[in-house]
């Protein structure tokens, strides 16, 4: 899928420039996860993949330009992981979206990304509108998955009824998220998942 990142410049169609714009993303994905938003910026980028900065502003015209096509990298690959485990065939319907919520509430490496992306980098967005273009398209996206997981598991809802319930299951779930406790009363790591399922569950199945 083509990145819409607005002000990053396009990189050559070769090999040798796709390959430059990857190390310069995996460089900057390293730095942003041990350095925060606070301690990212182009040079920093450019001395973690050893290269120029002129090389690092060749294909992106601004660190904010970078963290828009990272941010949009973790909202493409985690939405196909929460659609790939609550499309898999196996279990009832309620089965399959506890499996795409326990994912979202307490796989680690998630959660330890969207804090990054969700809570350091999304912070900044009301101050740079390439930033901000990609926050809208994170909702964007985020919002037309769970419309698709209401309109599966309650095809009569109206589209804007729809609608309506998808954002209600997007609050939940990011209250949820903030507040989760680290364990439940049996120390069960699954707690939140298992509230959150029904209780969306209930949100999804009345008329």
């Amino acid at each position: 899928m083509k990145s819409q990142t607005a002000n990053a410049a396009e990189a050559p169609p070769t090999e040798k420039g796709a390959t430059r714009r990857e190390e310069i993303l995996a460089a900057a994905t390293a730095l942003l996860l041990e350095q925060g938003y606070a301690g990212f910026s182009a040079r920093g980028v450019a001395a973690r993949a050893g290269l120029r900065l002129s090389h690092v502003q060749y294909y992106f015209a601004s660190p904010a330009a970078i963290l828009a096509e990272l941010l949009d990298r973790f909202v493409r690959r985690y939405g196909e992981e929460i659609m790939a485990r609550f499309g898999a065939a196996k279990g009832s319907s309620e089965q399959r979206l506890h499996r795409a919520l326990d994912f979202l509430l307490n796989d680690e490496a998630y959660r330890r990304d969207c804090g990054i992306f969700m809570i350091e980098v999304a912070g900044f967005a009301a101050r740079d509108k390439v930033i901000a273009a990609a926050l809208t398209r994170y909702y964007d996206i985020y919002f037309a998955l769970f419309s698709d997981i209401a309109k599966t598991l309650n095809p009569a809802l109206a589209p804007r009824e729809r609608a309506r319930r998808a954002r209600q299951c997007i609050a939940l779930i990011e209250g949820m998220s903030i507040t989760r406790p680290h364990m439940g009363e049996a120390g069960d790591a699954d707690f939140n998942a298992r509230e959150a399922t029904r209780a969306i569950m209930r949100l999804l199945s009345r008329e």
